[in-house]
């Protein structure tokens, strides 16, 4: 049974909220998924505040964060 998982991103300072969600068989397909969305998003979120460390916080439908990742380029 499918899992919803949240994509939030976060810079110490704000936190922009996924409303939507993925939903994911389990952590490492939701993990899978939460590098390929910081490829995609990587260069303009570093690009836009170079001094800024960004982070993606994935959450699960609790809303307990599971996992954060480092957005790099």
């Amino acid at each position: 049974m499918p899992i919803r998982f949240y994509f939030d991103v976060e810079n110490g300072r704000e936190t922009l909220r996924d409303p939507d969600g993925v939903e994911a068989a389990d952590l490492a397909e939701v993990l899978a998924e939460a590098r390929s969305v910081i490829q995609e998003m990587a260069a303009d979120i570093c690009a836009d505040d170079p001094g800024t460390a960004w982070m993606l916080v994935v959450r699960d439908a609790t809303g307990a964060v599971v996992a954060r990742l480092p957005i790099r380029r």
